[in-house]
């Protein structure tokens, strides 16, 4: 028994005592309001055959039912109790029985969906996996895939593990405050963990994370078969000198974030900016837009324990970083943190920071977002700390202003120094420009204090060149201040 859901004799006292809408978790109108509205904004629509797994007495059917067309919907359970009090209770008080077939509320102990006799467009598991194993949810998977049509989607939610943490501990999930484990139920996993459990299957998963359940559960999106997740899936499976040839901007950990060719460069030349700039083992290093690690890999091992902080909104590139390139041993051992927040906000841990870094970041934002990150960025600097980021420079005379918002995909945006300097300054950093080699872009070093900056005499010596590679020659024409 994983947990007392799977209990009859629990769960049919539970209802008899009137408390059917407790033991499937409460929040009974914002859960099933909350569901509803996700799903929508995901595509749902009137016409789709939607199959509940796990949907108990009916906290989302009562919201999914008046919205979907009559007939449209399946609610399956391993508990008849639940099923029963969801009919008679929650629809027939509300006057949706007469749009929701009895028979479509089913009872199933073991998956046995191939027995409803019906292919479906939408799959939805709410709160099912935080309370199985991993070989249950596989078997779930395998049995479900039966019954989605190609092209149908499953959403499920599961506790997650933030990427820094020992999945063999016991978490505390915030917001809510429950435990969860890694051998018993409520269960907790990484995202990988549950993707590993597709393999030979015709899903394929897309994190899609906060979805403000009030326990923190997060979601995950499973796509079946002949999808567009096909190719990205193959695509990051690449190994490192097959992806050598992947463009920019594709599904890879290493091509994601800028050119693959440039991945071990940018590695060691952001690392030699702050050696250059003074880093030490003691510091504190905020790398905003980590992506994969690129430079992470190099700052983690050097930096005492919790020294690194990472912000990146793609959490997948954290993972392959991780796994692929950095190892969880070192993550036990120096204690990161990591944040998947898409705010532009530099104050997410609570923290004030040495050195922050955001190389390529400003070059896919417009002057709002721009303008967010360089003030976070100044609130969160110690009074010694410094910024250096780096930008697409526009030489232009006359130069309009980029739009704003997020621009990736499209090419970098770019500023006239005297723009980049006037945001700088607006956001409370003085600032400068150094001649440290970037292949297309321009450094700029911040400090909420003027004398920190380097001094023009020293800037000659931050030139970041390297002998005897042809990719990282100095282009010959580079200012030296």
């Amino acid at each position: 028994m994983e947990s007392r859901y799977d209990a009859p004799d629990y769960v049919n006292e539970q209802v008899r005592n009137g408390r059917h809408r407790g033991v499937v978790g409460g929040s009974w109108e914002e859960m099933g309001q909350r569901q509803l509205d996700f799903l929508i904004s995901h595509g749902l629509s009137a016409d789709d055959r939607l199959i509940d797994v796990g949907c108990g007495s009916l906290r989302a059917g009562v919201k999914l039912i008046p919205f979907l067309r009559p007939g449209h919907y399946w609610g399956i359970d391993s508990n008849p109790s639940l099923l029963e009090a969801g009919w008679e209770h929650e629809l027939g008080p509300l006057g949706l029985q007469e749009r929701q077939p009895r028979e479509q509320l089913v009872m199933l102990d073991d998956f046995q969906f191939e027995q409803l006799g019906q292919t479906f467009d939408v799959a939805l598991a709410q709160s099912l996996f935080t309370h199985f194993s991993w070989n249950r949810i596989r078997r779930c998977l395998a049995r479900l895939a039966a019954v989605v049509r190609p092209g149908g989607r499953l959403f499920a939610t599961f506790f997650e593990v933030p990427s820094a943490q020992d999945p063999e501990l016991p978490i505390r999930q915030q917001p809510g405050g429950i435990e969860t484990y890694s051998d018993r139920n409520p269960y907790h996993y990484r995202s990988e963990d549950i993707e590993l459990a597709l393999r030979h299957l015709p899903w394929r998963a897309e994190y899609l994370g906060d979805w403000e359940h009030p326990r923190g559960q997060k979601m995950l999106a499973f796509e079946r078969g002949g999808s567009r997740l096909d190719e990205s899936a193959v695509t990051r499976a690449l190994g490192i000198d097959e992806a050598a040839g992947l463009r920019a901007g594709s599904h890879h950990y290493r091509a994601f974030v800028g050119p693959p060719a440039r991945f071990d460069f940018l590695s060691a030349s952001q690392f030699a900016l702050l050696f250059a700039l003074g880093l030490n083992d003691r510091h504190r290093v905020l790398d905003f837009g980590c992506g994969s690690l690129r430079l992470g890999r190099l700052l983690i091992p050097f930096l005492r324990e919790r020294g690194y902080f990472g912000i990146e909104p793609e959490r997948w590139l954290i993972e392959d970083g991780l796994s692929r390139e950095l190892g969880h041993d070192a993550v036990r051992i120096k204690n990161p943190s990591f944040s998947h927040d898409p705010t532009f906000n530099c104050g997410v841990f609570g923290k004030r920071f040495d050195f922050i870094v955001a190389q390529s970041i400003v070059s896919h934002t417009g002057p709002d977002l721009a303008r967010k990150l360089i003030g976070t960025a100044a609130a969160a600097l110690k009074p010694s700390g410094l910024m250096i980021l780096s930008y697409q420079r526009n030489d232009s005379a006359v130069s309009d202003w980029p739009a704003d918002g997020w621009h990736y995909g499209t090419g970098c945006v770019s500023y006239t120094e005297e723009q980049m300097l006037g945001l700088l300054a607006e956001g409370g950093l003085h600032a400068c420009a150094i001649p440290w080699h970037h292949p297309t872009l321009t450094w700029l070093v911040a400090a909420t204090q003027p004398d920190r900056l380097p001094k023009p005499r020293h800037r000659r010596w931050l030139r970041g060149r390297a002998l005897h590679d042809p990719r990282l020659v100095q282009p010959a024409k580079r200012r030296a201040d």
